[in-house]
């Protein structure tokens, strides 16, 4: 990581896309729920309540179109909100891989703003990070997730939309290394491909079962797995 002033003079923290995939994965080993293939889903309440010690509200009335929300006192734990109408619905008898997924998807993705960020309102652990100019040490922070916040990031982005924030497109890429962990996500998949027959690079036509079946075994969005497979060299490209 390093450390770098935004445009507006703020604070800002570089990451390579490796490291964020090599800090989700020691998260995940340090916490002890590194997933496998007889048990692939993230355990991902236990990873904020036990390992990173924040508080967990899963049914808390947010504003209309927040889904997550993670407070950084100046002091004490983190606390995480999840909005209550998401997690009703991924309670529901039934529930659809896509609403379960989403809401896995944003618990990863407070889970990563922790691990990720919290070096920007906590000046200790900042300064442990190697930042000695720490600005408004005693303020703390919020992060606020919107809808259209918590999705998985693609190779590249569209110039044509908005520029999104760069913490949340860390916070997107250590939730699909949480989710699904780069090892057990490749042996899980070539399990999977084999089994029905196919081999690498999946082609286009083959591709939908795939991920479907992916998606139903790790509890997450068809649109994470696809990218994901596709971000591994499993499927062929469009």
């Amino acid at each position: 990581m390093q450390w770098y002033s935004g445009p507006e003079g703020d604070q800002r923290i570089w990451y390579e896309a490796e490291d964020i995939e090599q800090i989700a994965t020691e998260q995940l080993r340090r916490a002890e729920l590194m997933p496998t293939l007889k048990d692939p889903v993230t355990d991902v309440e236990r990873l904020i309540e036990v390992h990173l010690r924040a508080e967990l509200d899963l049914y808390a009335d947010l504003p209309d179109g927040v889904l997550g929300l993670t407070e950084f006192p100046a002091r004490g734990a983190p606390k995480v909100s999840i909005d209550g109408a998401l997690t009703e619905a991924q309670d529901t008898e039934g529930a659809a891989t896509g609403v379960v997924g989403r809401w896995r998807a944003t618990l990863a993705h407070e889970a990563a703003h922790i691990f990720l960020h919290r070096y920007l309102f906590d000046p200790e652990m900042a300064q442990l990070a190697g930042h000695s100019g720490f600005v408004n040490p005693n303020e703390g922070g919020l992060m606020r997730c919107l809808h259209r916040d918590i999705s998985p990031v693609t190779a590249e982005w569209n110039a044509a939309r908005r520029r999104p924030d760069w913490r949340e497109v860390q916070a997107n890429r250590a939730m699909a290394a949480l989710l699904m962990p780069r090892r057990i996500f490749r042996r899980l998949a070539l399990l999977e491909i084999r089994e029905f027959g196919l081999g690498t690079p999946v082609a286009a036509q083959d591709t939908e079962r795939i991920i479907a079946t992916l998606a139903e075994l790790l509890q997450v969005s068809k649109q994470a797995v696809g990218i994901r497979l596709a971000s591994e060299s499993l499927v062929a490209r469009a």
